[in-house]
């Protein structure tokens, strides 16, 4: 929830206007429970999912998620998160997670990364997400990482952008 990356996205989106909700994982700070290997944090995004559906239950529902965040945002939209309008993936980590069943997701999908994400390359998700229908959208911020070090606030901008094409299809 105090990640750099998160941070800085939940800040430049509310300052654009929308509702956000930024949340720890189970067992991070000061949360019950323990990792759970994504198992559990998938219930997570869903009780979050919920939670910010009835603070807005008229507009999008966007989830955005950053590494792991990414993971369990996606696994909750595939498997029960029919009322999620749009994904954005920040540092999408697909040499770590296999993302299946990612192209059966037909709603838009935005990847923010790094060009020197060791998670992740641009290739890889470039070739990756345009076998999806309608395809995805790759943001870049040049020469960063997966953590985006010095550089969250540019991977921020480009969530806000990365949202409002999503709003905009």
């Amino acid at each position: 929830m105090h990640n750099p990356v998160i941070f800085h996205a939940d800040r430049e989106l509310s300052r654009a206007g929308l509702t956000t909700l930024r949340f720890n994982f189970r067992g991070i700070g000061a949360s019950e429970g323990f990792h759970d290997d994504g198992r559990g944090e998938v219930g997570d995004v869903a009780a979050a999912s919920a939670y910010a559906r009835s603070l807005s239950p008229s507009v999008p529902l966007i989830l955005v998620g950053y590494s792991f965040g990414s993971r369990c945002a996606v696994e909750h939209a595939l498997h029960g998160g029919d009322d999620v309008a749009a994904i954005v993936a920040i540092g999408l980590p697909l040499r770590i997670w296999r993302f299946e069943g990612l192209e059966d997701w037909h709603r838009p999908f935005g990847v923010v990364q790094g060009t020197e994400d060791e998670f992740g390359s641009i290739d890889e998700v470039r070739a990756r997400i345009a076998k999806m229908e309608p395809p995805g959208r790759l943001y870049t911020v040049e020469g960063a990482t997966h953590l985006f070090p010095g550089r969250a606030p540019e991977a921020a901008a480009l969530v806000v952008t990365a949202v409002d094409e999503a709003l905009g299809a």
